[in-house]
């Protein structure tokens, strides 16, 4: 039953991106809200196997940085007037300077997801208490190092006040869903009748 428990969690990542749209931002919070696709994922990365969470975090991760990524004119000239626009001024659009570039997403997925494998005997055993709190903090490191490359990549570095409320919050609304996935992830397991795998690991919580 592994493939077709691996075909309803990506089932499930597919459709967490059109919740996404649907989702509230919290107004006093800088427009935090739960991240649903990143949560989802960083769920599901302690009950796959290996290969598969890199899948997920290809998938994840393109799509995300597709939906999300900022898109801004920049002027380039061409030597070739074949390659005037339309309007007969020698310009294209690119991304600016300052951008990250599109894929990024899938290098921090893949990483941290690769933390959160090192702790899949707990949700294996249904103790939830740390892979929450880890899908809490694997969304802030996400998210403040998407920050810090954005900035190294303009060359300033500036941390306004409500940088630090946006992802806090955004961190804690993760641990607040998280419950709920978990939950659901380990009753699809049950229901599909799927083992999840220590792939080697020899983890041993209270003596067993």
């Amino acid at each position: 039953m592994s493939i077709l428990y691996y075909m309803t969690v990506g089932i499930l990542l597919v459709l967490s991106f059109g919740a996404q749209e649907f989702l509230p931002a919290i107004e006093f919070a800088h427009q935090a809200r739960v991240l649903l696709p990143p949560v989802l994922y960083f769920c599901s990365a302690l009950s796959v196997s290996f290969p598969v969470m890199l899948i997920f975090a290809f998938f994840t991760g393109f799509v995300w940085d597709a939906r999300h990524l900022p898109y801004r004119p920049d002027k380039i000239k061409f030597t070739d007037t074949s390659e005037m626009s339309p309007t007969g001024n020698a310009e294209m659009r690119t991304r600016s300077r300052g951008d990250l570039p599109h894929g990024y997403s899938i290098l921090l997925f893949g990483a941290l997801g690769t933390v959160m494998q090192g702790i899949r005997p707990l949700f294996k055993r249904g103790r939830w208490e740390l892979p929450v709190v880890m899908v809490g903090v694997a969304t802030f490191m996400w998210l403040i190092t998407e920050y810090l490359l954005m900035s190294f990549l303009r060359g300033r570095f500036y941390f306004p006040d409500g940088l630090w409320t946006k992802l806090i919050t955004d961190a804690l609304l993760a641990m607040l869903a998280a419950p709920l996935l978990l939950y659901c992830l380990y009753s699809l397991a049950r229901v599909l009748r799927f083992e999840v795998r220590n792939d080697g690991l020899t983890l041993r919580f209270h003596g067993s």
